[in-house]
């Protein structure tokens, strides 16, 4: 087997470090991607990510939510 593989994610996106950081960041692109097919699960996702990272001396948030 080549590279690195996994069955399971562990997300830990309370908190202003690195690794929550990166955590909000692929819980909002999951809930985009699964949007269509299960929207309420979608919104679900992007308020858990809110609730747990908006730092509000960061503008990462404000600009991450945005659709294009």
């Amino acid at each position: 087997m080549n590279g690195l593989e996994m069955k399971y994610f562990v997300l830990k996106p309370h908190g202003d470090d690195i690794y929550a950081a990166a955590s909000r960041r692929a819980m909002l692109i999951y809930a985009d991607t699964i949007e269509a097919v299960n929207a309420q699960f979608a919104i679900e996702l992007r308020e858990w990510a809110l609730r747990e990272g908006v730092d509000h001396r960061s503008k990462e948030f404000p600009i991450m939510l945005q659709k294009e």
